[in-house]
């Protein structure tokens, strides 16, 4: 009996030994959280080019209210989404915004089915 103690002792104190040790071993993460993304209106249109991938759809939204060198744009209300002429035919297209940081952004044309991600650079 003495025998079967001393055996089952020393394997519950090899188990406890070894959780332990692969405790102190586990690598602690380092990856910082990410930052909620958030709509930024004013870092969004001040004077700044947004390339699609490919560069197939290009936004320059200025400050002042012109779109590219001729069109025009417009929040609706206080919401998120934007009237966009881009020729100034007063024909408006509208595209909802969902978050922007200094360098990417997303959004969708309203109707065409999805979110689109937009960079402050061509990719």
């Amino acid at each position: 009996m003495t025998k079967q103690m001393t055996f089952k002792s020393l394997a519950w104190a090899l188990v406890a030994g070894l959780t332990i040790s692969f405790g102190a071993c586990k690598k602690e993460s380092t990856t910082p959280a990410e930052t909620p993304k958030t709509l930024n209106k004013a870092t969004l249109t001040n004077n700044k080019i947004w390339y699609n991938q490919g560069s197939s759809i290009i936004h320059k939204l200025n400050s002042n209210g012109t779109y590219g060198t001729v069109g025009k744009w417009r929040w609706v209300n206080t919401s998120d989404t934007m009237e966009i002429d881009d020729d100034n035919t007063n024909v408006y297209v509208k595209w909802k915004f969902n978050w922007n940081t200094d360098t990417e952004m997303e959004c969708e044309w309203i109707g065409s089915g999805g979110n689109r991600t937009f960079k402050s650079s061509a990719w």
